[in-house]
């Protein structure tokens, strides 16, 4: 529920920084990832904890995709 309070003043935040990039000449600011979605276990995860080489995120390099061991495949 805090980040819905805040999440006004991030938006103002960035609207100010957009505005003062228009009015000084400068490009648009570089877009930023805040989660990235695991193609494997179709998660939303940080950016820090996926590797882009492998395309997977940390939890699936360490079960390599691998369903987890209480849900059998059969019963």
């Amino acid at each position: 529920m805090r980040r819905t309070r805040l999440a006004w003043r991030r938006h103002a935040a960035l609207a100010l920084q957009a505005a003062l990039r228009r009015a000084l000449g400068l490009p648009a600011a570089p877009a930023l990832v805040s989660e990235i979605r695991c193609p494997h276990c179709r998660r939303w995860v940080k950016p820090r904890r996926f590797d882009l080489r492998r395309m997977a995120c940390r939890t699936c390099l360490a079960t390599l995709a691998r369903p987890a061991r209480d849900r059998g495949l059969l019963w």
